[in-house]
């Protein structure tokens, strides 16, 4: 039984920030090192400084400043415990607009073998003893997880019935002019009524693997060391909570960059890769036409390749399935047919020969959702770049439902929760 239940929000006062604009920020994983440094300058109070400071110690730093600013009153606890109405306003690449709505409170973290809680990709070690090092300094989940739940659209009329009567306790738009709108939501809003349809609801984590993995692990320490409260505030995790039903739920691909320094010898991997996929070759001034069969949807895992170099782009379409199974064979079905298994295990570990993990970690292999900066990552020197098409919100589904996981960075859920709106400590 999944338990979803109402706390009391740590957030910006509005009588010190009145605007939230300056001091907002998008999830730390999506941050460059870019848009780090303008969101420190940006403002002394900006949530960047807690979840990605750059000073020497980022997690004493973090704590620090955490500290300081609830005792002078920048964040404020409200009195009253309260679920979050979260309404999302955006327009996709295409010029559709669309919005998104969704629920914040906080859930009982439970283990992955329980099956109430369920990944749907794997994680990288080296970010989750990051966020741990954040966690156990800050004692606070400084930003939502992202989850999902099957179908029931109406779990969220309640709150459409409560926000549609007051404006927004939050209304701030970020710099991809994405409107976020927030509500807090208490038992006179009908509540009650949310957290009890979602119930016996399992949850399946869009974004945030490895912040609740981490906070999984600092529960299990916490009881250790012999807080064993089951309704410690530890004991539950900051979630967002939408139906995979939703129709503003988007997801966009993950394309892949192999960086300069990677070890990649171009001509025989093109040769490698001509024995099990159909290449269709585009010349580099024809881009509409490479994007415009890219999209096409075939039966068969189809990517574009871009290689240094080259004055040629590449569409790549699987032609012997049999290959999938030599390089994945040993991935159940439901993942293994994905097309981002097909990139991962077979292009990239089995052709181009890297490992994923290791190069993902030592920066010899990015990602990135953004298609022109793919193409122009190899244009600035990167050795390649792999292209996808958005992955379907039923392949995740699946997946979870057969309890296995696609591999890293596998969707791209759009927009991003905003970090700032509302913070959860685990003051008792």
């Amino acid at each position: 039984m999944v338990m979803l239940r109402s706390f009391r929000p740590l957030r910006y006062n509005p009588a010190v920030i009145g605007d939230l604009t300056p001091v907002v920020a998008p999830p730390y994983d999506v941050i460059s090192v870019e848009q780090r440094d303008a969101l420190h300058n940006r403002s002394p109070h900006n949530v960047v400084h807690l979840i990605l400071n750059r000073a020497t110690d980022p997690y004493g730093t973090a704590a620090r400043l955490l500290r300081e600013w609830r005792q002078a009153g920048v964040l404020t606890r409200d009195a009253q415990p309260a679920l979050c109405f979260y309404v999302e306003d955006f327009v996709l690449p295409d010029g559709r607009a669309r919005q998104r709505e969704g629920i914040i409170g906080t859930v009982r973290l439970e283990p992955f073998t329980s099956r109430q809680i369920r990944p749907h990709e794997r994680t990288f070690a080296r970010a989750k003893e990051d966020r741990m090092r954040l966690l156990r300094a800050c004692r606070t989940n400084l930003s939502p997880l992202f989850g999902l739940f099957a179908d029931k659209l109406d779990v969220l009329e309640p709150a459409r019935t409560a926000a549609a009567t007051r404006p927004p306790d939050i209304d701030v738009r970020d710099d991809a002019q994405v409107r976020h709108r927030l509500w807090l939501l208490t038992v006179a809003d009908g509540t009650d009524a949310i957290t009890a349809a979602l119930a016996n609801e399992p949850v399946v984590i869009a974004d945030g693997h490895h912040r609740y993995e981490t906070a999984l692990a600092y529960a299990e320490d916490q009881r250790a060391q012999g807080a064993t409260d089951p309704e410690a505030s530890h004991n539950f995790v900051l979630m967002y909570l939408t139906s995979m039903s939703h129709p503003g739920l988007v997801i966009l691909p993950t394309h892949r960059v192999l960086a300069a320094g990677a070890t990649f010898d171009a001509e025989k991997f093109v040769n490698d890769l001509e024995q099990y996929f159909q290449l269709t070759r585009f010349p580099r001034a024809r881009r509409d036409a490479f994007r415009a069969c890219l999209r096409e949807q075939p039966q068969q895992a189809r990517f574009g390749i871009i290689l240094a170099d080259k004055d040629q782009r590449i569409v790549a379409v699987l032609r012997d399935p049999a290959v999938v199974d030599r390089y994945a064979g040993q991935l159940a079905p439901v993942v293994r047919r994905l097309d981002v298994t097909v990139l991962d295990r077979v292009i990239l570990r089995g052709l181009v020969g890297i490992d994923c993990t290791a190069a993902a970690q030592e920066g010899l292999l990015t990602y990135t959702h953004d298609e022109d900066i793919a193409l122009g990552a190899v244009e600035r020197g990167a050795r390649a770049a792999f292209l996808m098409n958005a992955p379907d919100i039923a392949d995740v589904e699946a997946a979870c439902r057969a309890g296995e996981t696609m591999p890293e960075k596998s969707t791209y859920f759009y927009p991003k929760l905003l970090t700032g709106l509302v913070l959860h400590p685990f003051d008792e």
